[in-house]
């Protein structure tokens, strides 16, 4: 995000460094402070991730190993679930102790073994046992 923000000369809104402006402030005013208001606006416009969230998700159904080898394969599913995991829900307080963000890591990476092995060929059929 930081990096989309700074190409666009944009981090000074975020880091207070610019002043607020006034036209998006005065939609927000009920909001207490600067870090509020950016995860408001964050909230209104990353839901423009939903439709690309969608294609990754079509592409990750609709891949399957074909006549590629398992490497060529393995990467491009590998692709697209690195992608799909920039826009899963983690913890940004940096205060979590139970545990639930390392239980969430681990369900996706259970959910992509078993997206690879369901996409593989029928002769690595021993595989999937």
């Amino acid at each position: 995000m930081l990096i989309t923000l700074s190409v666009k000369n944009k981090v000074g809104f975020v880091d207070s460094s610019i002043p607020k402006p006034q036209e998006i402030f005065a939609n927000i005013i009920f909001v207490a402070s600067d870090r509020e208001i950016w995860l408001d606006l964050q909230d209104c416009f990353q839901q423009r991730n939903r439709p690309l969230i969608f294609q990754l998700k079509r592409e990750l159904i609709n891949l399957r190993q074909d006549q590629n080898s398992v490497s060529i394969y393995f990467t491009k599913l590998k692709t697209i679930w690195e992608e799909l995991s920039n826009y899963h829900p983690n913890c940004s307080c940096g205060k979590c102790s139970c545990g639930g963000i390392k239980n969430l890591i681990d369900y996706h990476h259970i959910k992509y073994i078993i997206s690879f092995l369901m996409r593989l060929d029928d002769s690595f059929s021993q595989v999937h046992g």
